[in-house]
């Protein structure tokens, strides 16, 4: 639904006239009301942002802004128009509201993250890729600033924890995702919430967790989604990054293990391998662990009917990419060609490749 901040009442304009020093920001005012009648909303807008310049009155200057970005929607100019709300807001807030302005950017957000773009220049709008990009996790980030509770608060968190994440910034996609698991318990996002929260912390103690607390926290979320939500069909996903977590920390009390065992101190080594067996038994290093403790422990009795570990995550196999051929007639991007893949040169072998040098050297 459009919602387009426009126009001055008639009541305003005959106030404005009473004004003598901003007599010819009304008259350019007037102008551009006339061109937005006439569906000419890009020349409207440019008159508006003429009277921003002209007038010496907050109201008239805040006006003039209120009618930029009507002017600018109707363009579909989205950055000129957030440009335009966001110093509505921040130099005249006493003329601004802030809810209506703050769900108007989360819906502009919502348009740059279906894939919507506008054009970076007006008259060359006719070009697609000349475009100003995408700019939904800030406008997601403006929108929550001036309204972080409002109905449409939960649904621009988990949008903007996705964005932040995409940009590989782990942690604070996981701190929005804490705020949205922590003040919306009841909304129908936060079982969602949960699990992307434990998701990237799972994704964060990969990448160094020195005390194990986010791998901690992540087993605690899951626990909490279990029993939040007994029924939900993503139990299946979460029974497995539960033992994930039990491999984990497996894992850890093993390689400390084997860290002692190095310096000579096979008692530490004993008690964190006892330690794997006793709190892990399920756990797929369990089995490792258990044959080191022999070697170290001759009293040691082995179990006889160890646990069933269950199915984990399936493991992918990752390959290299295929090296290209050094010798290239033409690149992407070069010369302003918009191809994908380079172009090799065909009349030419691999041996022809070589350099000199590397000829002579065989």
């Amino acid at each position: 639904m459009k919602r387009i901040f426009l126009f001055l009442a008639v009541a305003g304009a005959v106030f404005f006239s009473l004004t003598a020093d901003d007599a010819e920001a009304i008259r350019i005012y007037e102008e551009g009301h006339a061109l937005y009648q006439e569906g000419k909303f890009y020349d409207a807008a440019k008159k508006f942002e003429e009277v921003e310049f002209e007038a010496t009155t907050p109201l008239i200057r805040s006006n003039a802004l209120r009618a930029q970005s009507g002017a600018w929607q109707m363009c579909g100019m989205f950055t000129k128009e957030y440009e335009a709300l966001e110093k509505l807001l921040s130099l005249y807030p006493e003329f601004a509201d802030n809810d209506l302005i703050a769900l108007r950017e989360f819906e502009l957000a919502e348009r740059y993250y279906a894939g919507d773009r506008d054009p970076a220049y007006w008259h060359l709008r006719w070009i697609p890729w000349l475009n100003n990009g995408d700019k939904s996790l800030e406008l997601y980030t403006a929108a929550l600033k001036h309204a972080p509770f409002a109905d449409w608060a939960p649904r621009a968190r988990l949008r903007r924890a996705w964005l932040l994440d995409e940009d590989d910034k782990k942690l604070e996609s996981v701190e929005e995702l804490r705020i949205l698991v922590r003040d919306y318990p009841t909304h129908s996002l936060h079982k969602y919430a949960m699990l992307a929260l434990a998701n990237g912390l799972f994704n964060l103690s990969e990448h160094g967790d020195g005390d194990g607390a986010y791998l901690r926290d992540a087993y605690q979320v899951l626990l909490d989604f279990q029993k939040r939500y007994p029924d939900a069909p993503e139990n299946e996903w979460v029974r497995r990054r539960l033992l994930h977590y039990r491999d984990a920390q497996a894992q850890r009390l093993f390689d400390m293990a084997t860290y002692y065992r190095k310096q000579g101190r096979t008692d530490a080594a004993e008690r964190y391998l006892a330690k794997v067996l006793i709190d892990y038994p399920d756990a797929e290093v369990a089995p490792e662990s258990e044959v080191e403790l022999v070697k170290l422990d001759e009293n040691y009795v082995p179990m006889d009917f160890p646990p069933e570990s269950g199915a984990r995550l399936p493991k992918l196999r990752t390959y290299e990419i295929p090296t290209e051929a050094e010798r290239t007639l033409l690149n992407p991007g070069e010369n302003g060609n918009h191809y994908l893949l380079s172009l090799p040169d065909l009349r030419i072998s691999h041996g022809e490749n070589e350099s000199k040098e590397e000829k002579s050297e065989k």
